[in-house]
């Protein structure tokens, strides 16, 4: 009887990810001095580690596990996302930075598009357009990231190279721009969205619950919304020419709408497109100056 050899491996975005968790652990640990809820930060932390060592330490035995695997990163986005408040109350008590991205709103672009944008294009139909427009980030992020995963799901075939930059370089940039936000917190014209749009429609309340119970305050300024879509665009460049017509009709849609349903001031929209770039490019380098992970030999039967 032959045995496969099944040698685990542990790849760069792993190590990136178990990096940015240790970090967020750190600083949640030397905050359990402020209160309780920071030690229990830090602990959720120290499981999600020990899980995420667990997962990507032993081979995959059974197509559930496969695909927790490989796509576990998808599923630590929303919990890491939704915590950058609590760590960034840490550091400001609250208080965030919207005074100061207002001005840069106003200087930048001379007033506040988020305050008339909706009134220039009243009424449900384009309210419901433009909303629709907006969810279209969870089709880009994470519908490009199941496409690279799709064509380098065989961890011994070629493609899956390009898997594994495309979660390095996207998963760089998205811890990239949660330590931005605890940082730099901005809650975003979010109170004047909830005042324009409220009970309007069947797109609007929907995305206003998923805030009230999903979302973070404090992750305005970039928006990364369009940064990780700008991002998915790049690494997806080389693949077909329809992919990438479909990718910046909906980034520029994505944008629009950021805008259009006070999201996002205008100039978060504007830094999201610019930081996209900034932050691919920053990662894909990073990332070829790594050592290579060899793994497109097959396994051998013993």
């Amino acid at each position: 009887m032959t045995a496969v050899e099944t040698k685990p491996r542990r790849y760069h975005y792993d190590r990136l990810l178990l990096a940015y968790l240790l970090l967020i652990f750190a600083v949640a640990f030397a905050g359990a001095y402020f209160g309780l809820l920071y030690l229990l930060v830090a602990l959720s932390h120290l499981l999600i580690i020990l899980v995420v060592v667990r997962i990507t330490g032993n081979p995959p035995r059974s197509p559930a596990l496969s695909w927790l695997r490989w796509l576990y990163p998808i599923f630590l986005m929303l919990p890491l996302h939704y915590e950058i408040e609590t760590v960034a109350f840490l550091f400001y008590r609250g208080a965030t930075f919207d005074s100061l991205i207002l001005k840069w709103d106003a200087w930048l672009l001379r007033g506040h598009p988020h305050t008339y944008f909706a009134d220039a294009l009243p009424g449900p139909a384009w309210s419901e357009l433009f909303h629709l427009l907006y969810l279209s980030y969870y089709f880009i992020v994470f519908g490009g990231l199941l496409y690279a995963w799709w064509h380098g799901r065989d961890e011994y075939q070629p493609g899956f190279a390009a898997f594994r930059r495309h979660m390095f370089v996207l998963m760089g940039s998205f811890c990239s721009y949660m330590l931005v936000f605890i940082l730099l917190p901005a809650a975003g014209p979010l109170d004047d969205r909830f005042l324009r749009f409220h009970d309007i429609g069947i797109l609007p309340p929907m995305i206003d619950f998923l805030y009230r119970v999903a979302d973070s305050s404090g992750g305005a300024f970039p928006s990364s919304h369009i940064g990780l879509a700008v991002v998915t665009y790049l690494l997806l460049r080389p693949s077909d020419r329809k992919v990438r017509f479909g990718l910046i009709v909906a980034i520029f849609g994505l944008t629009i709408s950021t805008i259009y349903g006070s999201f996002h001031y205008a100039v978060d929209a504007l830094a999201g497109l610019l930081s996209g770039p900034v932050l691919y490019y920053g990662w894909y380098r990073l990332y070829q100056k790594l050592p290579p992970e060899n793994v497109e030999n097959p396994p051998v039967a013993a």
